[in-house]
C-alpha cells in the first residue's frame, strides 16, 4: 500500500511540474515579438512584389491615426488563416515597440491617445497564412518612430 501511495504522489507531482513547465515555455515564446513566430514568405524575383508606405499623424481629437498605402496588394480578410498563398494579397500586422497589437485589413487604424514617450510603429504585409512577405531577404514593412513629448502646463 505504501508503494502505491508513493507512486501516486510522485506521479502527480511530476505531472503537475511537467504541465507548468510546458505552459511556461509556451507563454515565454508568445511574450516575444510575434514576428519570430510567423514564417517568412519570400517573393520570387520574377514576381512583382507589393509595396507598403504609410504615416502616423495626430488627428484633431488628439488620437493618433495610422494610414498605410499598398501597391500590388489587396486585403483579403475572408481568406485569413488559409493556406491560399498569393504574393499580392493577405493582410497586415501592426506592432508597437515590438509587440503585436492587431491585424489590419485596410488602410486606416486609430492608435488611440498615446502617453508621452517614444513609439516604434511597424506594419508588415502578411500572407493569408500569416507569413511575413519578404523580397530579396527584406521584410516588406513600414516603420516609423514617433516621440510624444511631456506636456508642460
Amino acid at each position: 500500500m505504501y508503494r502505491f501511495f508513493s507512486f501516486i504522489v510522485i506521479f502527480s507531482f511530476v505531472s503537475v511540474m511537467l504541465y507548468f513547465h510546458l505552459q511556461n515555455g509556451h507563454d515565454h515564446a508568445s511574450s516575444n515579438s510575434e514576428v519570430h513566430n510567423h514564417k517568412l514568405i519570400e517573393i520570387p524575383h520574377f514576381q512583382q512584389p507589393p509595396s507598403l508606405t504609410g504615416s502616423v499623424t495626430q488627428d484633431p481629437s488628439g488620437t493618433w491615426l495610422l494610414e498605410i498605402q499598398t501597391e500590388n496588394f489587396s486585403f483579403t480578410p475572408k481568406k485569413i488563416g488559409t493556406n491560399d498563398i498569393r504574393y499580392d494579397e493577405g493582410h497586415a500586422h501592426l506592432y508597437i515597440n515590438g509587440e503585436k497589437k492587431n491585424r489590419l485589413y485596410g488602410n486606416f487604424y486609430n492608435l488611440d491617445v498615446l502617453k508621452p514617450g517614444t513609439y516604434h510603429i511597424k506594419v508588415t504585409l502578411n500572407g493569408n497564412n500569416h507569413g511575413i512577405f519578404t523580397y530579396n531577404g527584406d521584410e516588406i514593412a513600414y516603420n516609423q518612430t514617433i516621440k510624444i513629448p511631456i506636456e508642460v502646463k
